[in-house]
């Protein structure tokens, strides 16, 4: 008799490779989703990792589709995608809810399930569409009251041979103007000029001993290999250049070019043609784009707030270090929600060397850890 109980008893229970919740709500509740980060851009092969790993309690293979998204209440910024999952003998599938937006280091299957595989995903890099949100928003801010020099062309920054101002610049430049005239932007219903990620780079006539400076005859940006970025618009010269740059002061001759991207890559180069014979055999100056990363300077670790308990797991924020080396627009994204003022406090007080190209400092989106100690 109990040699026929074990051959048809019930199913074990089977192993996981990630941590279990002990807690019901865990993923089935919109107050507990699962945080897989990541973003907008890269949720739905975030969201296939975290799903491929789960089981049924005794390993059963599990099917899963993606019935709608919600957002969460009191915040805007967060949708959470709603999934219906099952597998076999499961009476009704189960409802789980992730999010893309924040990114939790300690994740675990929901109560129920089992991974048959550790659950893979990396720490999400920062979110381009937050960024450029971001980005956008401390334009605005930063620009209404300061003017931003334009970026030399040349590494050793003398800008002999141009100037380049990146998205950053060109907002800030349209903030700055709408505050004069009285109509100040607001960056939560952006102009459709705003929207384009575009830099412009103006290239200065060529001057050649006591030769009469001699205008460019077109602009390009070169990538070390790929293909190069055409350029957005026609070329801007005399008054043209004077609409598309209000205020900039350049040579008599420059020439504007626009082109979309947001800032030069480190392995692009700047090329400037120039009419045939101007100033020796070669018609194109080109000029390497010198990139230095930031650093940090001072980023002293907070110490555990009190009535915290100790925890290894770092809060995550995402936020821009801006042209004068300080956090701006720093957005919590993952770890202890409990720890979160605190991270945010800590991160407003540090410095940092800001990211430069040919030696201006430009706004870099980063991604932040914030650890404390016991």
């Amino acid at each position: 008799m109990l040699g026929l109980l074990l051959a048809v008893g019930l199913a074990q229970p089977a192993s996981s490779s990630c941590p279990v919740a002990d807690d019901p709500a865990f993923a089935t509740s919109q107050g507990q989703p699962v945080q897989v980060g990541g973003g907008a851009m890269f949720v739905a092969a975030r969201e296939r990792r975290y799903l491929d790993a789960l089981r049924g309690p005794t390993g059963e293979q599990v099917q899963y589709k993606r019935t709608r998204t919600t957002r969460v209440e009191g915040d805007d910024r967060t949708i959470l995608d709603v999934y219906e999952v099952t597998y076999a003998g499961l009476e009704k599938p189960s409802v789980l809810y992730l999010d893309a937006y924040h990114f939790d280091d300690a994740l675990k299957a929901p109560k129920g399930f089992v991974c048959a595989v550790p659950i893979a995903l990396q720490p999400p890099q920062a979110d381009p569409f937050l960024a450029q949100d971001s980005l956008r928003t401390l334009a605005i801010e930063q620009g209404a009251a300061a003017d931003f020099a334009p970026i030399p062309l040349d590494a050793g920054g003398t800008g002999a041979h141009g100037v380049l101002l990146d998205h950053f610049r060109l907002m800030a430049r349209a903030a700055r103007a709408a505050k004069r005239a009285g109509t100040p932007l607001d960056p939560r219903k952006p102009t459709p000029e705003l929207m384009r990620s575009r830099m412009v780079v103006v290239a200065y006539p060529l001057r050649c001993g006591d030769r009469d400076p001699v205008g460019p005859v077109a602009v390009s940006v070169v990538p070390a290999q790929g293909q190069a970025p055409t350029r957005d618009g026609e070329p801007a010269t005399g008054e043209a250049l004077a609409r598309l740059l209000p205020g900039l002061d350049v040579p008599a001759g420059s020439m504007a070019v626009a082109f979309p991207l947001e800032l030069p890559r480190p392995t692009d180069t700047i090329k400037i043609t120039y009419p045939d014979g101007a100033c020796g055999p070669s018609n194109d100056v080109v000029l390497p784009v010198k990139v230095t990363n930031g650093k940090p300077l001072k980023w002293p670790q907070p110490a555990l707030p009190a009535g915290q308990l100790p925890t290894d797991r770092p809060v995550r924020l995402q936020a821009l270090i801006d042209t004068d080396g300080r956090a701006q627009q720093i957005v919590y994204v993952g770890g202890p929600a409990a720890l979160k003022e605190a991270a945010l406090d800590a991160v407003r007080g540090w410095e940092a060397e800001p990211a430069r190209i040919n030696g201006a400092p430009v706004v870099t989106p980063v991604m932040l850890q914030v650890k404390f100690g016991g």
